[in-house]
């Protein structure tokens, strides 16, 4: 009989978003992130055509934006596990969908928001016990395959990375993270922790973006998640009217330095209940009469879905729309055209205050020079191609391509 191997599988590669790969060892099975793809306008499922009513799995599969699996949706294989690396949407979309037996471990500081999420019906969660709730560095064992969680910064609570043991292979998942953020030192500590792991599965959703300019073609402006804060900070001071900021609230940081500067200027900032609920802030949009009489006094946040109630709340000249990464969240995106047409309808001036919670091109560099693996995988993109790090063999994997440990480790 021949002896176990351990075998990494793509379900998705992401293109960008959607990654979600299985490793198997000795009958036992773990997949890691469980998320849709979000991509407007190339997805089957987007602008605005859903999954119909009572057949929502059997849509998503068909039409290939979820993987068919035995033992995860209808029925407990019995040899499976599901572990996700973050909140966001594209990790963790077809959780509903997952049978309540099938083991679920997730980073415990994500807990806040994924009961948000639920109690919300942003994303209502599987029935039955919603999982396992994992600390940092805390290592969970799964047949002969042992999975730690180790944190990253991301631009929500509660994002790890993964390191992966198994007896013939270790596998590095950095998760979606960045260098720019408030805590650097996190995600240092993850590529110190990963350092010379067989394989580094590499997130790399902005590689590629450094692309040569063409003659008179402005570079993006880039800002770290503490200029976004002073650039808010600053941009307050001169608003005469209403405020409105479009931000992602699941980023709770950025949400309470937003607060805190809008509050110095005598603003209060309302979110919408959605939102709130997600942001964990308390003071939720509700009086729109007070808004439109004191304009000068609030900062309200409304999301794309709401942008009609702009038109309840008469925005007077002077007043501010701050495009925050919220969705939007950029050009690409057919739904930006729209945000602009109601900001220009109703004479607001709109205004783009970002940073990415991915790495940059230089960062994820430097992440596979810091855990210096035997190969690296990049994923999570539109142009793995773009990665080359001198010294380090790359390998462009293929969905629904096994690799076996020995495959991985010749690379080198």
């Amino acid at each position: 009989m021949a002896a176990p191997t351990t075998v990494l599988t793509f379900l998705s590669t992401g293109n960008p978003t959607g990654l979600k790969f299985t490793v198997e060892r000795a009958g036992t099975r773990a997949i890691f992130d469980f998320g849709l793809e979000h991509a407007p306008g190339r997805a089957p499922f987007s602008l605005g055509l859903e999954p119909r009513p009572g057949r929502e799995l059997a849509d998503l599969i068909a039409v290939g934006s979820a993987p068919r699996l035995e033992g995860v949706y209808e029925a407990w294989d019995g040899r499976t596990s599901l572990f996700l690396s973050h909140m966001h949407l594209d990790h963790t979309s077809l959780v509903p969908f997952v049978h309540p037996e099938v083991p679920l471990f997730y980073p415990e500081a994500m807990e806040g928001l994924r009961s948000a999420a639920d109690r919300t019906g942003y994303l209502p969660w599987r029935q039955g016990p919603p999982g396992n709730p994992a600390g940092n560095r805390e290592r969970v064992r799964v047949g002969e395959i042992e999975v730690e969680f180790v944190a990253v910064d991301h631009d929500l609570p509660g994002a790890t990375g993964f390191l992966i043991r198994a007896p013939d292979l270790t596998i590095a998942y950095t998760g979606d993270h960045r260098w720019h953020g408030l805590h650097a030192e996190v995600t240092a500590a993850y590529a110190a922790a990963a350092r010379g792991f067989d394989v580094l599965i590499q997130e790399g959703v902005l590689l590629g973006f450094d692309r040569p300019r063409a003659e008179g073609e402005a570079a993006p402006l880039r800002r770290t998640e503490a200029e976004v804060h002073a650039a808010f900070d600053a941009l307050v001071e001169g608003v005469a009217g209403l405020l409105v900021v479009n931000l992602y609230p699941m980023n709770r940081e950025r949400v309470n330095a937003f607060a805190r500067s809008c509050a110095a200027r005598g603003r209060r900032f309302l979110m919408e209940p959605v939102s709130a609920a997600l942001a964990g802030w308390r003071d939720v949009l509700g009086d729109l009469d007070a808004i439109r009489f004191n304009p000068e006094r609030y900062c309200v946040q409304l999301p794309y879905a709401q942008l009609p109630l702009l038109i309840d709340l008469e925005p007077p000249p002077g007043s501010v729309f701050v495009q925050s990464d919220g969705p939007p969240i950029g050009e690409y995106d057919p739904a930006w055209g729209v945000l602009n047409a109601w900001t220009q309808a109703l004479g607001l001036v709109l205004t783009r205050i970002s940073s990415s919670g991915h790495s940059r091109p230089a960062d994820i560099v430097r992440m596979v020079e810091s855990v210096g693996p035997g190969v690296v995988l990049p994923v999570h993109t539109q142009t793995p191609e773009a990665l080359a790090v001198a010294g380090i063999p790359r390998l462009l994997p293929a969905a629904n391509r096994p690799y076996d440990a020995g495959e991985l480790k010749a690379i080198r």
